[in-house]
């Protein structure tokens, strides 16, 4: 009886361990983890041993490129769409455009009807397909006026990164719509970089974090037996650090009272009233001459390697702040840095921008990528984020990819030839029940005979002895 019971046992086991294959998506599955700010040179500060390890044993890339403006809303819409801001719409957080003041609003991501996030593409390319985001910008969104994802948390700075990883974890085991395809943003190391600067040991402390949440999240993937997940680790843009001594206050070189701004640290939207026009931009272009702190361009002035200029939204002057500068708008953030981060802020005091000119080292974002569809110790060339929607499509085994900026190319050498999962997955299933079907049997023959010969025991035990009676 032993001996049963340890089949069983092992029967057990089986079962257990076979639960969250049928429950995953039978569809190429992928994760995209957005670390918001993480600079393609942190990985030098010897703080983040496991990502590192990470970059070196699997697919992985020196830096990526951005799109300008190199801000958190708009490149993460470029990662989603594969298109420059000036097509996808998507100019800034906030933009005063044709359709008035938006702030991170349907209407500020859904400006170019034709554009669609991978989550919808993925939804639409069958059936089955499910997509999740993880407070991804964007991602609650509908576009096109279809649906949206199956799973979706809007942005919720509270909830611990651990929660949040679980909660994307559970989605593609979920029994009723399990995800092929999920985003998870996490808005650090931006967030205290922006108040204390690149170098403060609070940012270090959270590159560290960062670190262990990653093995955290893969720690878990293996944990439910989600190996055929292809996870691929990001982020938007860099930081540059600027002092006290490079925020130009525009409003005392030029004035305020010929035209309307939406101000950012580092970006003006310059709209001039009626018949001012030349007088404004001719101020705005002598004070940066005079600082040489940021560019003044006429919307058709916009340097075509931005792709930014050509959108309806865009203001008819444009202003950038050069590398390491910032706009007055950044005095209005800090009594906010020096509550959240409880800090004084002096005149050594370090901040954190972006925005910035995408071609600068300082704004260069990250990449690497891990997962059946990759090769292992494979680096590919520099490349724009622009990529990315055709890399997506690609692992996802989308149908009909859309024509994007950006192209597969660039990801081909690093990039395994791999069969759709869900045809293993039903040999797979197969196999598993023809075993469970044979330990049925066998216990089922086990049982029989051992019933057999206790009964035979029976029953000779039980016989009378009638010899020598008499």
């Amino acid at each position: 009886m032993a001996n049963q019971l340890g089949i069983l046992v092992q029967l057990f086991l089986i079962l257990l361990n076979t639960k969250y294959v049928f429950l995953a998506s039978p569809h190429p599955k992928l994760l995209v983890v957005s670390y918001d700010g993480f600079r393609y040179d942190y990985f030098n500060k010897n703080i983040t041993p496991f990502m590192v390890q990470m970059k070196e044993e699997w697919t992985d890339v020196e830096y990526m490129t951005s799109v300008f403006v190199t801000k958190t809303i708009p490149n993460h819409h470029t990662i989603a769409t594969g298109f420059y801001a000036e097509t996808h719409g998507v100019l800034e957080t906030a933009l005063l455009g044709p359709e008035g003041y938006l702030n991170l609003s349907q209407e500020l991501f859904t400006y170019n009807k034709n554009i669609l996030p991978i989550w919808t593409i993925n939804a639409l390319d069958g059936e089955d397909r499910y997509s999740g985001t993880m407070m991804w910008p964007g991602g609650e969104y509908k576009y096109r006026g279809m649906v949206v994802p199956s799973h979706v948390v809007p942005f919720n700075m509270a909830m611990p990164w651990k929660v949040r990883a679980d909660k994307v974890i559970s989605w593609f085991l979920d029994e009723k719509n399990p995800v092929n395809f999920a985003a998870l943003y996490i808005e650090e190391p931006d967030f205290h970089a922006h108040g204390l600067g690149t170098q403060h040991p609070k940012v270090k402390d959270l590159l560290r974090k960062l670190d262990d949440f990653t093995k955290y999240l893969h720690t878990k993937l293996e944990e439910h037996n989600l190996h055929d997940v292809n996870v691929i680790h990001l982020s938007d843009h860099g930081m540059a650090d600027v002092t006290m001594s490079k925020i130009v206050n525009i409003t005392e070189l030029v004035g305020k009272d010929e035209y309307e701004a939406v101000t950012t640290t580092s970006t003006m939207f310059i709209m001039p009233h009626e018949g001012k026009e030349h007088n404004v931009y001719n101020k705005f272009k002598a004070a940066a001459n005079k600082t040489g702190a940021f560019e003044v361009w006429w919307k058709y002035e916009i340097p075509e390697r931005y792709h930014y200029g050509s959108n309806s939204r865009m203001s008819s002057i444009f202003v950038v702040a050069k590398v390491g500068y910032a706009f007055e708008g950044l005095y209005d953030s800090f009594p906010f840095y020096q509550s959240a981060f409880n800090i004084t802020i002096t005149n050594a005091s370090v901040f954190g921008v972006h925005g910035y000119d995408n071609e600068d080292r300082r704004i260069r974002p990250m990449f690497f990528a891990k997962g059946p569809a990759f090769l292992s110790h494979c680096k590919l060339e520099p490349f724009h984020n622009i990529d990315l929607l055709s890399l997506f499509c690609n692992i996802l085994h989308i149908s009909e990819c859309p024509s994007t900026n950006g192209t597969l190319e660039v990801f081909k050498p690093c990039l395994k030839e791999y069969e759709d999962p869900s045809k293993d997955k039903s040999v797979y299933a197969a196999l598993i029940s023809m075993i469970i079907v044979i330990c049925i049997v066998v216990l089922g023959t086990l049982y029989y005979l051992r019933r057999s010969r206790e009964q035979r025991y029976w029953h000779a035990y039980k016989r009378p002895n009638y010899e020598g009676s008499a």
